[in-house]
């Protein structure tokens, strides 16, 4: 006569959970799935980076070629009326106005790329908090 084993022993190898391989590919499996969302998170973040650098960038070029060829048709009616009398004033009067606003928008574009977000600071932030969890750190 055989005895059956009983208790909590006697079903210990047929539970997928316990054997090392299965805790091993389950472990595997997370840490893939935590990998493949902190890549799509990424994928995303970097996409709306484009999108809005590429926006930017368009309506800025608009905006600056629209104000500065009005203010060169500006320039160019003080000379016409300045022509008789004082030319040279009016040129040279325009030519300091474009340098003074190549100065003012050289300023605000480094401004500007100075103070925008830094690509994929979200997934960079996700990723920082995955690791004070595993470390164990509040």
């Amino acid at each position: 006569m055989t005895e059956e084993p009983t208790g909590d022993h006697a079903h210990e190898g047929t539970h997928p959970g316990s054997h090392p391989m299965g805790v091993i590919r389950g472990l595997l499996n997370s840490v893939i799935e935590a990998a493949r969302t902190r890549l799509d998170l990424a994928a995303v973040e970097a996409e709306i980076f484009l999108l809005r650098t590429i926006q930017l960038l368009l309506w800025s070029f608009a905006a600056v070629a629209c104000g500065l060829l009005a203010l060169a048709f500006a320039v160019v009616a003080v000379v016409a009326a300045l022509w008789d009398t004082h030319r040279m004033l009016g040129v040279l009067g325009g030519a300091g106005l474009f340098l003074v606003l190549m100065g003012v928008f050289g300023f605000i574009a480094a401004r500007t790329f100075r103070s925008k977000p830094h690509m994929l600071a979200g997934t960079l932030a996700q990723l920082e908090t995955d690791q004070q969890r595993v470390s164990g750190e509040p």
